[in-house]
């Protein structure tokens, strides 16, 4: 019985104060909220506070975006992903990135980005694209072209310049669908 006391206490003194303290977490909190609740009355409350944290923290998301478990938000400001891309598990994304669709053309749509794929600051993917398993892609690189596997990507356009991949750039890792 004290057991369970000291373990509880360590939960909520550690993870719990964590979730609510990291606007990213607090943000894939409430998003993963109205994706459960999408078709409930309650859903109401958590869109509109979803909302109200969109224009707080600068995450333009919809709570519609396909997003595998894991995603990290390092820094909040100035993130946009358009509805209809796909996000694989254990992602990061850092701080002014864009992840949107093209209209017209021969890459018309939306990109779909593989499992734990690190994405740099300022960095921009657009297009009818796939993005590679454990790519990194470096800040203020602009990606309009299928990624491979363990791929690194720098610059405008983007170039693969080796495939060291993301291996130790990917935080809150976590090991099975929660």
């Amino acid at each position: 019985m004290n057991d369970i006391l000291i373990d509880s206490k360590r939960f909520s003194s550690n993870v719990f104060p964590g979730i609510f303290n990291t606007p990213g977490m607090r943000f894939m909190f409430f998003f993963r909220l109205c994706n459960t609740y999408k078709n409930t009355p309650v859903a109401l409350f958590f869109k509109f506070y979803f909302k109200g944290m969109q224009a707080k923290y600068g995450f333009q998301i919809p709570h519609s975006t396909k997003i595998g478990a894991g995603l990290f938000l390092g820094h909040y400001g100035n993130i946009v992903i358009n509805a209809k891309s796909i996000i694989g598990k254990n992602c990061n994304i850092s701080q002014g990135v864009t992840i949107g669709a093209v209209n017209r053309g021969k890459n018309k749509g939306c990109p779909v980005i593989g499992d734990e794929v690190w994405i740099g600051a300022n960095s921009v993917i657009v297009g009818n694209i796939k993005i590679g398993n454990n790519a990194l892609i470096a800040p203020l690189t602009f990606v309009n072209r299928d990624v491979p596997e363990n791929a690194l990507v720098v610059g405008n356009p983007g170039e693969i310049v080796n495939y060291s991949g993301s291996e130790g750039y990917i935080n809150n890792k976590i090991l099975n669908n929660l």
